[in-house]
């Protein structure tokens, strides 16, 4: 008897949990459980078949199609999400307090707009991939933990921003070089966050799955993002390493302050990288404002017009604002780089207090990639370091 109970313990065990195996490393990954009550037998199958066929390494499903299983699926801990149809309204108003009892669930509805005090609705007739994004956002919300100590990185690795005050300016271009310049020294990590952006023209070589896992392991709170990291970079035949950009843009847009918080403490508590190069746009909201304020240094971009100088006054007022606001350091991290300026230019020390660290000159007839492999030369770029 004590041996068929070890062996039925065991098989649970391998139901819920699988094993990758990327470059020697095992790790071990749990998939999220999800429970499907609903007498909808025909969209069960379907969407459940999507999900085997495209996230079968992130889900486990389980579906019932009759109403007394409630009961049994809400008291047992099978689930750690349960989707409930419906049309089981009145099943479900019968548990009562059983159907609370910290369990994560929410109605499959076929109204998109229905909202309801205390009820979570997740709408059934929409893309799989949102339906997707809804689970992660589903189970992000259960409890987990986080890394301590956010509010500044320091230690072996060495973080720099790259931000600019208006799009076009050569943002992404300096940080890619300057990426290619430090890897010939040291191990550096391209980290683009931009929510367009894209690292395939510049880091070519063998790519993995990159951002993609990292978004999943950030919104589904399993410890695994260490892991993940590591299995999911990149190299280029230079040395840099990068993560390939997510398939589908919208996925870096949901990462949040908290996740970009947590993604850097895992990258520095990896201890792998001497530095990391935040590629970060002229974006301003929450997630870039939190890499600025953990980086060691940013280094701010912009060009020599009317138009661009406006900008970055604005820009600068704006950062000087969210300082104040949410208590955080970025101005006295920020050095200025002029891009695409032209011989014996005059440069001003400061502006608005922030030290000006150089210019890059105008490189004419070249291609983006060119470009970057020529900055890479450029002795200007050791004054990031």
């Amino acid at each position: 008897i004590a041996f068929y109970a070890l062996f039925f313990i065991i098989i649970h065990l391998f139901q819920k949990v699988y094993f990758m195996k990327d470059e020697g490393i095992w790790g071990i990954f749990m998939k999220i459980r999800v429970s499907v009550c609903s007498g909808d037998s025909l969209y069960c199958e379907k969407l459940v078949n999507y999900f085997n066929s495209h996230y079968y390494d992130k889900f486990q499903w389980n579906v019932y199609t009759q109403s007394f299983y409630l009961q049994q699926i809400f008291q047992s801990d099978t689930a750690d999400i349960i989707l409930v149809g419906e049309e089981m309204k009145p099943e479900m108003e019968k548990l009562g307090e059983a159907s609370g009892n910290g369990r994560l669930w929410a109605y499959l509805s076929e109204d998109a707009d229905l909202q309801e005090e205390g009820e979570r609705y997740l709408e059934k007739y929409r893309r799989a991939d949102q339906i997707y994004r809804d689970l992660l956002d589903l189970y992000a919300k259960s409890s987990h933990t986080h890394y301590k100590d956010s509010s500044i990185v320091s230690g072996k690795t060495t973080f720099i921003a790259f931000v600019s005050a208006g799009g076009g300016i050569g943002a992404s271009t300096i940080a890619c070089a300057a990426a290619k310049a430090f890897s010939q020294m040291e191990k550096v990590l391209y980290l683009n966050l931009e929510n367009l952006g894209s690292c395939g023209i510049v880091f070519p070589g063998e790519s993995k799955s990159g951002l993609d896992e990292l978004v999943y392991a950030l919104k589904s709170r399993r410890n695994t993002l260490e892991l993940k990291i590591e299995s999911s970079v990149s190299r280029d035949g230079m040395g840099a390493y990068f993560f390939k950009e997510c398939a589908n843009p919208m996925d870096l847009q949901t990462l949040s302050a908290e996740d970009i918080q947590d993604l850097l403490k895992a990258v520095e508590a990896s201890r792998v990288y001497d530095k990391v190069i935040i590629d970060l746009g002229n974006g301003v909201q929450d997630k870039e404002i939190a890499a600025m304020s953990m980086a060691n240094r940013v280094a701010l971009i912009t060009a020599h017009s009317e138009i661009a100088a406006l900008k970055l006054q604005r820009y600068i007022e704006l950062i000087q604002t969210v300082e104040d606001v949410k208590k955080v350091d970025i101005i006295s991290k920020m050095q200025i780089y002029f891009t695409r300026t032209m011989k014996n230019m005059q440069l001003p020390e400061h502006i608005s207090q922030i030290r000006v660290g150089g210019a890059f000159p105008l490189i004419e007839n070249g291609n983006f990639a060119g470009i970057v492999d020529k900055i890479a030369q450029m002795e200007l770029l050791q004054n990031i370091k």
